[in-house]
Formats: structure tokens, C-alpha cells, sequence
């Protein structure tokens, strides 16, 4: 899988080459040649210094391709990106690698010259998809773990996917091995070591493998459900004669259920796992604790859709996975590859009987 000729010397000539000789495996590019390092062999690397959108490229069948390692760096509120999936066409496995300057515009998903629009193109041409993200969140001081759930929301809505909380990466700069399905937050030189001296990387490989997602199809009548509700909200909350001092608690409900809604459309279900939680407790899913008025008891309407839309999400992505696609049966994440235990031959021809 990986090729024989890669000298790990090479690697600290990275960053040294930018729009020299550039050269192109099978693929699509998205930049300017300036912004790739080419010239090494059996590495890419993306720059996000120069003003632009940012480079971005997919590169096809990458497991018969001469590429080994994607890099990038000066991740400082550009989105690094690393996307696997499978040509239903082909039925070989794609690799997309951005570093994507304004990934969070409006238009990301429309200009043809922003790196994101090749990204959800490729999400939704191909199948057994895999998301690895991350930025420098650190810069945000005491802000950094809800501007990376605001980044998270973000990207699952923009690439129409579940782009999972547990592969993020704090980091600014990222080396990935798409032949192993392997994100190291380092420069290539430091990345290649720590891969030759990791001995799980088989099983981490196979644990990620085991998250593919697959095409996720929202019910209707449960997303036309939450519709009206907020509808209803809504036209309460315009009433002349209604209860101002509920106005609060409107609001409250109006914003949850319409993340709840996005989150659904999308299968996100970091964020429908939170309300689910928060919900069941009859907690507040916000750090404000007002936030506790979504739920006026645990029998109530925004408590049934917060419910229901988390759990019709869940047996979904568990079925797209013979090992549940990553969710564990009591609704949680497997956090990482140790925790991850495939299902052996004998259970799985038992649960077809």
C-alpha cells in the first residue's frame, strides 16, 4: 500500500518547492499551481499563505496512485480538510485534501474557485465517506470549544454530511496518509516518524473504515413535524394576545428545534445527540440556564421531535456499518480505536438469523 521508493530524508525539503515543476496525479485541482508542492516524491503539500480561496484537489484511486502523504500548514482559521470515498462508479477510493482559506462564506458551496465546492461535490458523488478536519482553534482563548461546535454545525451543513466532532484536530498543520485512513496534526517529517512507530495503525485503520457513512435519506414526516411546531411557535410568539413574559421560552424553543432541524437534514448527530441528552435530563443544552425552558416536562412536543429526530439519526448511521458505524448501542460515540471491537463471523451470521 505504500510506496517502497519514499525517502523519509526528503521530507525536510517540504516547504521549500512551492509551484515548482507542478505535476498531477488522476484528479482535480482547485488554485493555483503556487500553492502546491509537487515536487517531492510521493507528496503533496497545500499552502494557505497567499490571499485567495485556497487550494484543493482529489486525487482518484488513491490506492494505486504514487501519492502517500497530503500536508498542509498555517491552519489559523483556514479549515484543513481530508475526505475519503468511494467511486460507486469505479468503486475505488478517492481521496479530497483542501485547505480551505474561507471554507465558513456564505457561497463556499457555489464559487467554483473555493475549495469547498469541489468538497461537497465529491461528498456527493461518492460513497463510504470519511471527514478529517481541523484548525488552529486555540487562537479563540476561552471561545475554542464553541468555535469548534460552530465550526462542526457548519461544515455538516455544508458538505451535507455528518462531519463528526471525534475527528477534529486542534491543530495547525496536518499530515495525512490516505492509503491508511491516518490524520497525524504534524509537518511530514515528525508525522512520518510518529507513523513508522505506531503499531496500531492497522487497527486504527480499520476502526475508521468502520465509520464510512453511507447516503443518509432525513424522514420527511418527522422533519415535516418539526416544521409545524416551530411554525406554531412562531405564530404564538407574533400574537398580540399572547403571554409576554413566555416570550423568552419561545424563543428558546424556535432556536433549538430549528438546529434540530438542520442537524436532521444532514444526520449531524453530535448536535441531535446533545439536545436528545439535554432532553432526557431536562437540562439546558446551552451554557446559559435558561436554556432548561426548551423542556416544559419530559412529556412535551419539543422534547417528543428532539427525541425522535435523535434517535430515527442514529438507527440510520448504525445500520450504514456492520460494527455501527462508529455509535455504540447506548447511543454514544466510540470515542477511539481501543474502545472499538468489530463483531466477530459467529455474531454477525447470528444476527441475520
Amino acid at each position: 500500500m505504500y510506496s517502497k521508493e519514499l525517502n523519509p530524508d526528503t521530507l525536510y525539503s517540504c516547504d521549500h518547492y512551492w509551484g515548482n515543476d507542478v505535476s498531477f496525479p488522476k484528479g482535480t485541482q482547485v488554485g493555483k499551481d503556487s500553492w502546491f508542492e509537487t515536487k517531492i516524491d510521493h507528496v503533496i503539500g497545500l499552502s494557505g499563505n497567499d490571499t485567495g480561496e485556497g487550494p484543493g484537489l482529489v486525487i482518484e484511486d488513491i490506492e494505486h496512485s504514487d501519492v502517500d502523504m497530503l500536508w498542509t500548514s498555517g491552519l489559523n482559521g483556514c479549515m484543513g480538510l481530508a475526505i475519503l470515498g468511494i467511486n460507486p462508479v469505479t468503486k475505488k477510493t478517492d481521496v479530497f485534501f483542501t485547505h480551505a482559506r474561507h471554507y465558513e462564506k456564505n457561497d463556499a458551496t457555489t464559487d467554483k474557485d473555493n475549495p469547498m465546492s469541489l468538497a461537497r461535490q465529491f461528498v456527493q458523488s461518492h460513497e463510504g465517506i470519511r471527514v478529517f478536519w481541523g484548525t488552529d482553534f486555540t487562537k479563540y482563548g476561552s471561545q475554542t470549544d464553541a468555535k469548534r461546535q460552530e465550526a462542526q454545525k457548519k461544515l455538516s451543513n455544508t458538505l451535507g454530511c455528518w462531519v463528526r466532532s471525534d475527528d477534529c484536530f486542534n491543530t495547525a498543520e496536518m499530515t495525512f496518509f490516505p492509503k491508511h485512513s491516518l490524520l497525524i496534526p504534524k509537518l511530514p517529517p515528525s508525522a512520518y516518524k510518529d507513523y513508522k512507530e505506531d503499531n496500531n495503525r492497522e487497527r486504527k485503520k480499520e476502526f475508521s473504515d468502520s465509520k464510512q457513512l453511507e447516503e443518509y435519506k432525513p424522514d420527511p414526516s418527522i422533519e415535516g413535524e418539526i416544521r409545524l411546531h416551530i411554525a406554531a411557535l412562531r405564530k404564538d410568539r407574533a400574537s398580540s394576545a399572547r403571554l409576554y413574559h413566555q416570550d423568552k421560552k419561545r424563543d428558546l424553543k424556535i432556536q433549538a428545534l430549528t438546529e434540530i432541524l438542520e442537524a436532521y437534514h444532514v444526520g449531524n448527530y453530535d448536535v441531535l445527540r446533545q439536545y436528545q441528552r439535554a432532553a432526557e435530563d431536562n437540562k439546558s443544552p446551552y451554557m446559559d440556564p435558561d436554556g432548561k425552558k426548551i423542556w416544559d416536562s419530559t412529556q412535551g412536543k419539543t422534547v417528543e421531535l428532539a427525541q425522535k429526530a435523535a434517535q430515527d439519526a442514529f438507527n440510520k448511521i448504525r445500520d450504514m456499518g456492520k460494527d455501527g458505524c462508529g455509535l455504540q448501542e447506548n447511543g454514544e460515540t466510540i470515542p477511539t480505536y481501543r474502545q472499538y471491537h468489530p463483531k466477530t463471523n459467529a455474531e454477525l451470521s447470528s444476527s441475520f438469523l
